[in-house]
């Protein structure tokens, strides 16, 4: 079981982890709690209107203050260690002009490199993990608040204590249809956050006092914003270098996932033609999106875009998306499917490609649900053929027969 300072149940880690600080600092380095951030409310408005701009382009509209008072109760909205300077300093960060992010200081030592990151404080172990499980996009106000979307969609679906929420679209409507007034909901509520994010169980030490900060962020939340009217306000799509009315399949995707509040974040580049003559792209603050007339305008992010880009883009082996990112089944992992191969990444594999006739043997075996699992390596070359590995095992290709044989492990 992991230590009393992470409180990480397994079905949540899976998905995101996030977790609060709670275990004593360490002597060795000066820490403080993260009620003591010098940040106002003033400051904090900037960041309550990107978790509600994004929050809106996802689908939740209404009441995304609850997932802004996890952020207050976390790190009253510190993204940057010049703004909670009592406490770690995490790696560099574009959000912070190059200088290091908020790291949590209540997993140990600030030398131990281990703890929470940013607002939402993501932790999967040391910086290094958290950075290489959820991409650089952790490192940023935009990554943070779309990956803690989907923590909060997901932890509602899981709860023991909601009803009526048992997907992911019933969650939202969960969500947006939340009753501020409604006693049973708001205990729904803390209690979810409790179990499944802080991993603080019921009846345990820490359930009491949690309980009641938890509760007070929400207050402390909607008093700071002027009540729950702002949180209902929608999502802006303005940012530098944006002009919502610009034609084209580019501007078309951008506009449909979000625009400047999307994974991809605000454009940082001019769309320009790609070098193979044939199609056009763009790059953006996380990620790129790219169309050619075969495939449409798709957008490519984090870890697998990074894949991408070691296979040399679309002038590479892959060829141009044919998807956007999408999640795997088990909800673990994502994948991208390019014109000939994809991408499958989680965080305990990485990102890895798969293409040819490997990848249809392993698509035959039930792709990464199926007995090989995720793709743990790239394919390589063996004598006489190629070779890729998986979590349980292999697949072989041998040229002299195109024959491929699946190898699982005892």
């Amino acid at each position: 079981m992991t230590p009393v300072s992470r409180h990480r149940p397994a079905s949540v880690l899976a998905i995101l982890t996030l977790v609060a600080s709670c275990a004593s600092p360490s002597d060795d380095e000066a820490v403080g709690t993260m009620s003591e951030s010098p940040l106002t409310a003033v400051q904090r408005m900037p960041r309550y209107q990107r978790i509600r701009d994004s929050a809106a382009a996802r689908g939740l509209r209404n009441n995304a203050f609850l997932l802004a008072a996890i952020a207050f109760h976390e790190s009253r909205l510190a993204m940057c260690w010049s703004e909670a300077t009592q406490h770690c300093r995490g790696p560099s960060s574009p959000a912070c002009g190059g200088g290091p992010v908020l790291a949590g200081s209540g997993d140990g030592p600030c030398s131990a490199r281990q703890g929470g990151l940013g607002m939402f404080q993501f932790d999967a172990g040391t910086f290094e993990q958290t950075v290489s499980a959820y991409g650089n996009g952790v490192l940023t106000i935009e990554g943070q608040v779309s990956s803690a979307i989907d923590f909060v969609v997901r932890i509602v679906k899981l709860s023991a204590y909601t009803t009526n929420a048992e997907t992911d679209a019933k969650s939202l409507a969960w969500l947006n249809a939340f009753d501020l007034g409604n006693r049973t909901l708001r205990d729904q509520w803390v209690r979810t956050v409790l179990r499944y994010y802080n991993g603080c169980p019921e009846g345990g030490s820490c359930w009491a006092p949690r309980y009641q900060q938890y509760n007070a962020a929400i207050d402390s939340v909607l008093s700071e914003t002027n009540g729950a009217a702002f949180w209902r306000s929608g999502a802006s799509s303005t940012c530098p270098g944006y002009d919502s009315s610009a034609p084209g399949p580019i501007n078309e995707k951008y506009r449909s996932i979000g625009a400047c509040t999307s994974d991809v974040g605000p454009p940082i580049a001019a769309e320009i033609g790609a070098p193979d003559g044939i199609g056009r792209y763009r790059v953006y603050e996380r990620g790129s999106i790219y169309w050619s007339p075969a495939t449409g305008a798709h957008f490519v992010v984090g870890r697998i875009r990074d894949k991408w880009k070691e296979t040399g883009w679309e002038v590479g082996l892959l060829g141009y998306p044919m998807t956007d990112e999408l999640k795997t089944p088990d909800t673990i992992g994502r994948f991208s499917v390019f014109e000939r191969g994809s991408v499958y990444w989680k965080p305990e594999t990485d990102a890895h490609a798969v293409y040819g006739r490997i990848r249809d043997a392993w698509r035959d075996t039930g792709w990464e649900a199926g007995p090989l699992g995720y793709p743990i390596a790239d394919e390589e070359p063996i004598a006489g053929g190629r070779k890729s590995t998986f979590e349980n095992g292999s697949i072989t290709w041998m040229e002299a027969t195109d024959e491929t044989q699946v190898t699982t492990s005892p």
